[in-house]
């Protein structure tokens, strides 16, 4: 199967809107935020990132100390050739800590962060079950991949291959359902991000952290359930803008295209907005 590429149709915008880069979740691809992109490039240059690590992406030749953090510095690699000092970042699961770091790093204008991963303790019960969960559906994926992808092309079969990410598989085009499958499979750093995440806590500051941060998370999130999951980082960001995504799963972006998009923009069109006035008033 053919890999399948944002990167060009995500680029072709307008020099004048501001940058907005989306980050997508473990074992992901970029395909998964395509529902939103119609609503998105209205307003900003949308650039859809591979995570390191991950099926299209860098690979990490060498992880150093702290993976996380080799991935995030891989990022700002991507950031600096696309010429971006400073973008709005949003990004879902692993791509939303990311983004939060990102953050922490000086590098977002906004952030928001869609059911991020990473909000727990080292060794906790938490990064279990997560690690027990990813390794589970693996082992599923690898044993009935031919059929999980015949299952793919029909809305009835998505419901069985992908219940636990999406709330809503049915809404999910077959040939993306595909892709999903396909990234999830052939994901090189799988193992080693499960191996760190367990031994890994939220951080305790975000020191460079500028702008607006918004954190969703959807009501039917199976995979890392807002109780439980939202803890640390509710204990470092409790000014943050929480929002409720009521009804979607963990992967909300094709649950509901038009209100994940919105409960991005929200955040960057008013941002962008203030500092357009802000200007206009320094003139």
């Amino acid at each position: 199967m053919a890999d399948y590429d944002l990167s060009e149709r995500a680029n072709e915008t307008g020099d004048s809107m501001s940058p907005l880069v989306l980050l997508h979740g473990f074992t992901g691809t970029p395909v998964m935020w395509e529902p939103l992109l119609p609503y998105l490039r209205e307003h900003h240059e949308v650039h859809v990132l591979t995570i390191p690590g991950h099926y299209g992406g860098r690979p990490i030749d060498d992880p150093g100390d702290n993976l996380v953090d080799t991935m995030i510095s891989m990022v700002e690699e991507q950031l600096d050739e696309l010429g971006l000092p400073k973008a709005h970042i949003a990004g879902n699961s692993l791509g939303g800590w990311m983004s939060l770091l990102l953050a922490g790093r000086g590098r977002a204008l906004s952030t928001v962060a869609i059911a991020p991963a990473g909000g727990w303790q080292a060794h906790s019960a938490e990064t279990r079950r997560a690690q027990l969960l990813f390794r589970r559906m693996q082992i599923s994926l690898a044993l009935t991949y031919p059929l999980a992808l015949e299952l793919a092309a029909r809305p009835r079969g998505r419901k069985l291959a992908l219940a636990e990410a999406l709330a809503y598989p049915e809404r999910l085009p077959g040939y993306y359902a595909k892709q999903w499958l396909h990234a999830a499979r052939e994901t090189p750093a799988r193992d080693l991000l499960l191996r760190f995440a367990g031994e890994t806590s939220t951080p305790t500051e975000l020191p460079g952290a500028e702008g607006p941060i918004r954190i969703a998370w959807g009501t039917k999130d199976r995979i890392l359930p807002y109780s439980r999951y939202s803890t640390g980082w509710r204990r470092l960001l409790p000014d943050a803008d929480w929002v409720t995504l009521h009804g979607l799963g963990h992967v909300p972006m094709s649950d509901d295209p038009e209100l994940v998009a919105n409960t991005i923009l929200e955040v960057t069109t008013a941002f962008d907005s203030d500092a357009l006035s802000a200007d206009s008033a320094a003139a």
